[in-house]
């Protein structure tokens, strides 16, 4: 008889054949990998690789602090890894080959974007005499005990301080270099961060936050720390400092490319990123700092990967793409990746990036991709379209309207603007564009009208110049892709703006633009979409705002007097019916804690509606009046029942 790992191999191909058949694939999205640093790839093996099975994006890290794998003229080039290289490199690489050119031209050739990984601030690979120069010259990070980076075993390597002048500069200029000297389509910044919350403290951060700040520190660096008095301003000096250099590198590429992204691997816990780490990559989403980002959601618990996604798309509010970094290593089976990529969709990440290409897992893995989530052609990509903005109004949002959520079968009236402002005509051009533009879109925009193609006329083409003209349709879709609603075609020169009205559908959707955008330079196709909208009835809605109303409340016990005061006490809540669900609130003598879902012998358990434990929190009714016209459950030893009538005995 085999024993059970001999099974293992046979289970996993079984569970990857019903993927297989369940899972689908999606056109318009970005598929991606990360690839971590190294010498002597075959990049025409490799992008060949990616193109076969479905993906269109590649990230490389070829830059690590003041380190390059390619052969720069900003920065010091690596030692390879190993004493002997392959194919008789020297320590320093191979010094008549250019691995980045290679790739950017592999790239090309195979229809991959080529998106360079740069890792800032940190110095992995960085040679001893060169971090004692840097050392020397007060240009290292330090901690509030005015330690060295690299002696923290949570951090364990140097980083450069990002106030100093110098740091900035080697990191502007390595950026902006490979912009320059290689056909990339992106550069892509990681560690645009501190190392954590302790840092940077050294002498030089102490004198430019006074200098640019104004605030004068007392004590050092007790002022700044914490709760301390210029804390708060610390924080957003912090924060500043990378924001004015992403703000400045990503204006300079642009001017140098126009077409270039700029992207970054993003801290996946916001709240912590922004205030511990000092990336408020949120911030930069809805600024337009970057053109898209890639939150690193590395986590084997798909239901947490969505939790993330859903928070970090409401946060953006979709105003660039978000595409899930996924972490393979964290994996068990292509299975797993295939549902990963599936949920990402599903919660409405444009697309993903998996880490990393040269993990022993996912090279395998990519054939099960490929006959399953990345079969459909990709194309177009989600970044680099023309500007677009999504506003939503009508019955289906009518109060109480709640994030995302509508109601099903209730006009939604949707207002699209999408391009640029054309430039100034006279006013008899400007009043013919006008009046044609607006009747031309009415019928290509109302769902009732044939399909069809609506053209301008030759003297109103004439009129704009016709230098960005924009051709395209307008779809209700689902999160996987397939189309809901054909809203119309469209076919205009440089922008239009127009509000259209249709029946809100049952369960996920968007819009959705798929275009071609024509000018001098030539075409290329695009996709643009509206933040993902969730259909649903009315009684749904109610019992989706009375349980968010709930979930408030029990959040924000810990602050109410008349809950504290029954400390210590476990208590166990359980709300029926519409907006129902189980919370619980552990009561300590110097501490209260509260989360969802049940805890294990409770000292006090509340049984009613949602609707009435809302009237208890708001005052308008009390426990034992509750409890005696049999709306209210209480299962505890008398006393604390007790205690708990005499709390609310005046209400």
């Amino acid at each position: 008889m085999r024993s059970w790992r001999a099974l293992v191999p046979i289970l996993t191909l079984l569970l990857a054949s019903a993927s297989t058949a369940a899972a689908q694939s999606r056109r318009g999205e970005l598929r991606g990998a990360w690839m971590s640093e190294g010498y002597d790839r075959d990049w025409p093996a490799i992008m060949q690789s990616l193109h076969d099975n479905g993906f269109n994006a590649f990230f490389p890290c070829f830059s690590i602090g003041n380190m390059a794998l390619y052969p720069s003229k900003v920065l010091a080039v690596a030692p390879a890894r190993g004493a002997t290289p392959a194919r008789g490199a020297t320590p320093g690489g191979d010094p008549g080959r250019d691995e980045l050119a290679e790739a950017a031209q592999a790239a090309r050739a195979n229809g991959i974007e080529l998106h360079v990984w740069r890792i800032n601030w940190a110095l992995w690979r960085t040679p001893k005499d060169l971090l004692d120069q840097l050392e020397a010259e007060g240009r290292l990070q330090r901690d509030s005990k005015g330690q060295l980076a690299r002696d923290n075993p949570d951090v364990e390597v140097d980083w450069l301080c990002p106030s100093n002048p110098e740091n900035r500069k080697l990191e502007r200029d390595a950026m902006l270099e490979l912009v320059r000297d290689y056909d990339v389509a992106g550069i892509h910044f990681d560690y645009m961060r501190f190392p954590g919350g302790d840092y940077c403290f050294c002498d030089g951060c102490k004198e430019r936050f006074q200098e640019q700040t104004g605030a004068t520190v007392t004590t050092w660096p007790d002022d700044v720390m914490g709760d301390g008095a210029l804390g708060g301003k610390w924080r957003q000096w912090r924060r500043n400092l990378m924001t004015s250099l992403l703000e400045e590198i990503a204006d300079a590429a642009h001017a140098i490319k126009p077409d270039v992204s700029v992207s970054l691997a993003a801290w996946d816990d916001i709240e912590d990123g922004r205030e511990e780490y000092g990336q408020d990559w949120i911030a930069w989403s809805r600024d337009g700092l970057l053109d898209f980002v890639c939150p690193m959601d590395y986590t084997p618990d798909t239901d947490h990967l969505t939790d993330h996604l859903t928070e970090q798309l409401s946060l953006t509010r979709s105003a660039i793409p978000l595409y899930a970094g996924l972490s393979a290593s964290r994996l068990k089976s292509s299975v797993d990746l295939i549902e990963q990529i599936e949920a990402a969709r599903a919660a409405g990440a444009d697309g993903f990036v998996v880490f990393s290409y040269r993990n022993r897992k996912l090279v395998p893995w990519l054939p099960d991709l490929r006959a399953t989530v990345t079969a459909a052609d990709p194309a177009p990509m989600p970044h680099g379209h023309p500007p677009a903005s999504f506003a939503f109004s009508g019955e289906a949002v009518s109060p109480p309207a709640q994030t995302n959520r509508v109601i099903a079968g209730a006009r939604l009236e949707a207002e699209i603007v999408l391009g640029w402002e054309p430039p100034a005509l006279s006013e008899d051009d400007s009043a013919a564009a006008a009046e044609q533009a607006g009747a031309m879109l009415e019928r290509a925009l109302d769902v009732r009208d044939p399909v069809g193609t609506y053209d301008t006329q030759p003297g109103l083409a004439a009129a704009l110049g016709d230098e960005e003209r924009l051709t395209g349709r307008i779809v209700v879709e689902g999160p996987q892709g397939a189309t809901r609603l054909l809203l119309g075609p469209f076919d205009t020169a440089y922008r239009f703006s127009r509000t259209l009205g249709f029946p809100a559908p049952k369960g996920a959707f968007r819009i959705a633009i798929y275009g071609t955008l024509r000018n001098a330079a030539g075409s290329r196709d695009f996709v643009v979409r509206s933040p993902l909208l969730v259909g649903l009835s009315k009684d749904d809605l109610q019992a989706e705002a009375l349980r968010a109303e709930l979930e408030n409340v029990v959040a924000n016990a810990c602050s109410r007097p008349e809950v504290t005061r029954l400390a210590p006490l476990a208590i166990q809540l359980h709300a029926t019916g519409r907006g129902g669900g189980d919370w619980w609130l552990l009561l300590k003598a110097e501490d209260c804690e509260t989360g969802p879902g049940s805890i294990e012998s409770p000292d006090l358990t509340l049984t009613a509606s949602a609707a009435d434990f809302l009237s208890l929190a708001r005052g308008e009714a009390s426990p034992k009046v509750l409890w005696e016209t049999g709306r209210l459950d209480i299962a505890g030893e008398d006393q604390i029942i007790t205690r708990l009538f005499a709390l609310y005995s005046g209400k």
